[in-house]
This record gives structure tokens, C-alpha cells and sequence, in this order.
């Protein structure tokens, strides 16, 4: 009996991720609410102030037809949800060539940008301008859809 392993010989694993999501909202008294899992981690509900950052990283030690998935259920006000994929690992173009002090190839910050109209993804690692962010998803009114696949 042969078996055949097939290997990808540009991807190594495991990689080190990180998930950012920013209240971009510009009433200082409004509160966005975030609550964030994937099918292995639940992290819990987070309360951000106006330009305040809720982050997390990990490391994915799992086979590389595998994906880790993350998704965050978000609340404004009292009528304003959205349900979204935050971060998908099978996401192309995710890592570069950097290495992180554990000696584990770096892979994109996500950077969410949540605002009145919507959720905006960083299409930069280091977004300065607001046109380093891209529209992703409006905001849903008086109830829930189904997830948003993200890309």
C-alpha cells in the first residue's frame, strides 16, 4: 500500500493571528457591545467605550485544510445587531514573512472598524487614513440575519 502525503510547500504551520475591533462610533456615550467565539473558544461579552480596542490573538495549530473561524455578535443602542465573521484562517493573502518573538510566522492583524453605517475591515496592516478601511456590512435594525461571510 503507497500512501501519498501531500504538503503545501509554502505554507508552514502553526501561525500566530490577531483580531482587533475598534468603537469607532462618534458619540462618546454610545457603547458597542461585542460578543465573540469560534467552535473551540468563547471570549465573552466586551463592552468598548467611543475609540476604544478589544483584542485577541492566537496561534492556529490545527491541519492547514482546516480553518479557524471567528465570529462576533454586535450590539448599538437598543435596535442595532449584527452578526459577523470576524476572521477566517482559510482568508487568502493572510500571512507575510515576519516572525513573532516566539519564532512562529506572523499572519495579518484583522483591524474592525465599527462605526454608525457599519463594520469597516483595515485593508492595511497599519491603517492611518480612513481609506485604509473597506465597507464590509451595514448595521441590521430590529433583529438578526445570518452570519456574514466576510471577505
Amino acid at each position: 500500500m503507497l500512501l501519498v502525503l501531500y504538503v503545501h510547500e509554502t505554507t508552514s504551520y502553526p501561525h500566530y493571528y490577531k483580531v482587533e475591533i475598534g468603537n469607532g462610533l462618534q458619540v462618546p456615550e454610545d457603547m458597542l457591545t461585542a460578543e465573540c467565539w469560534s467552535a473551540h473558544d468563547k471570549l465573552g461579552i466586551h463592552i468598548l467605550r467611543n475609540n476604544q480596542i478589544y483584542s485577541w490573538s492566537f496561534i492556529d495549530y490545527i491541519l492547514p485544510w482546516e480553518h479557524v473561524k471567528y465570529y462576533c455578535l454586535f450590539h448599538w443602542k437598543k435596535d442595532f445587531h449584527n452578526q459577523l465573521m470576524v476572521i477566517n484562517t482559510g482568508w487568502p493573502n493572510k500571512c507575510d514573512n515576519e516572525y513573532t518573538p516566539n519564532n512562529i510566522p506572523g499572519c495579518r492583524t484583522y483591524r474592525w472598524l465599527v462605526k454608525e453605517d457599519g463594520f469597516y475591515l483595515a485593508v492595511k496592516n497599519d491603517p492611518i487614513v480612513p481609506s485604509d478601511f473597506e465597507f464590509k456590512a451595514p448595521w441590521l435594525k430590529n433583529g438578526l440575519n445570518e452570519s456574514i461571510n466576510v471577505k
